[in-house]
């Protein structure tokens, strides 16, 4: 009997301008606990502006050993200068088949799936490395993502994402073998900072993922 996934931390960014301005929050939070990767949501900006914000974050996120992973409308063109792992789109985005012709298999193409159990299927046959369930804008409960994730594991060998609303929601991610919990407003909004935030969250997997005496 092969042993369950365990559960890593992924971060989501907010949507992001200033470099300097967002780096302390995330080195905070890469350094206080196992993070496996970093989607970085970039803002809108001129593509100077852009790219110089993306490679200082990119630089950051891998200096802590996670993959940084782009997101954003137009990213695609500044993946490679960026020296990004690879970009995270949407299922129901058109770019997706797009961006999977045009990375893999050098880079990572991870897919967002919030809406659809049949666009997260799509996304899968099409090639993506990984599906995101989850809704950022906070208009769907966690209690849905989790379903998702619960129906998604025990079928489908492709990697799954689950978003958690709140970093105790990690927890039942990983009791459902979730490869990882996805964690963005509760970290970067949390009261005692990002960092405690991480470290809470790397516990809370920890604990639920202890072998049973």
């Amino acid at each position: 009997m092969t042993d369950a996934p365990t559960t890593r931390l992924m971060l989501v960014t907010p949507e992001v301008a200033d470099a300097a301005a967002f780096l302390p929050a995330l080195e905070a939070a890469l350094g206080a606990g196992d993070v496996a990767a970093v989607v970085i949501r970039m803002a809108e900006a001129d593509d100077r502006t852009r790219l110089g914000c993306a490679k200082s974050l990119v630089a950051a996120v891998q200096s802590a050993g996670a993959a940084a992973l782009l997101s954003g409308s137009g990213v695609e063109d500044i993946v490679g200068k960026s020296g990004a792992d690879g970009v995270h789109v949407s299922a129901e985005d058109s770019g997706l088949s797009d961006a999977i012709e045009r990375f893999k298999p050098e880079k990572i193409v991870g897919c967002a799936a919030p809406h659809s159990r049949d666009a997260a299927m799509s996304a899968g046959e099409a090639g993506a490395d990984y599906v995101l369930f989850g809704d950022l804008t906070g208009e769907r409960p966690f209690q849905e993502t989790l379903e998702r994730v619960e129906w998604w594991v025990p079928i489908f060998e492709l990697p799954c994402v689950g978003l958690a609303a709140e970093i105790e929601d990690v927890a039942a991610l990983a009791a459902a073998d979730a490869e990882f919990a996805a964690l963005s407003d509760a970290v970067w909004r949390h009261p005692q900072g990002p960092a405690a935030a991480v470290a809470a969250a790397g516990a809370m997997l920890s604990m639920a993922q202890a072998p049973t005496p």
